[in-house]
């Protein structure tokens, strides 16, 4: 008989420009579905070391390329520390963007106010609550055409990481002025 074990929820959240989708499908299918669980099938009483409750999700700047990978979200995941770190590596070995650690739970949203138009932005905190990581999403209408052409800005603007330890007013401030400049370079 197994001992209660409280699960640990983690988010992967991968992110670049340009990635390679095709790989990182075989990779998951190869790390990943193995260990895939159903959400009504989350065990209460945890045995053995795979006691992390797992998602991964990607974000390419590429629109294109991110609904390709925009199903890996769905999939739910039960593995061990061992295991999540191997993935990570493979993540990094092959070059497949940056990924940051989130808990399962920790995205948001923020709309910011330009010209009388509303935008808004896809927000991830870090597990360890250092960072928070700012997305063009599609959520507003207006974000349609500067998401459309965001891989094709410079590195810089893709997204916004912010110290989490800022206020809501400065946070909301540094997204407007972020993608003040995408639609500045958008509609120069």
């Amino acid at each position: 008989m197994g001992c209660k074990i409280r699960l640990e929820e983690i988010l992967l959240f991968n992110y670049g420009c340009g990635l390679d989708y095709s790989n990182i499908n075989n990779l998951v299918k190869e790390k990943l579905s193995p260990f895939e669980i159903k959400w009504d099938d989350i065990p209460e009483i945890i045995e053995g070391k795979r006691n992390i409750l797992f998602r991964y999700d990607v974000y390419d700047v590429n629109i294109e390329h991110n609904r390709i990978l925009a199903e890996n979200y769905f999939h739910l995941y039960l593995i061990s520390e061992e295991h999540l770190s191997n993935f990570e590596g493979s993540l990094t070995i092959s070059n497949y963007g940056e990924h940051i650690r989130c808990g399962l739970n920790a995205m948001g949203h923020i709309e910011v106010e330009i010209n009388n138009i509303e935008y808004s932005a896809r927000s991830l905190i870090s597990i360890d609550k250092k960072t928070i990581i700012y997305l063009l999403d599609e959520e507003a209408e207006a974000n349609a055409l500067i998401r459309s052409q965001l891989h094709l800005l410079p590195i810089e603007l893709h997204y916004l990481i912010l110290d989490y330890g800022l206020s809501y007013e400065k946070h909301k401030l540094k997204v407007r002025s972020w993608i003040q400049q995408i639609y500045n370079l958008i509609y120069k």
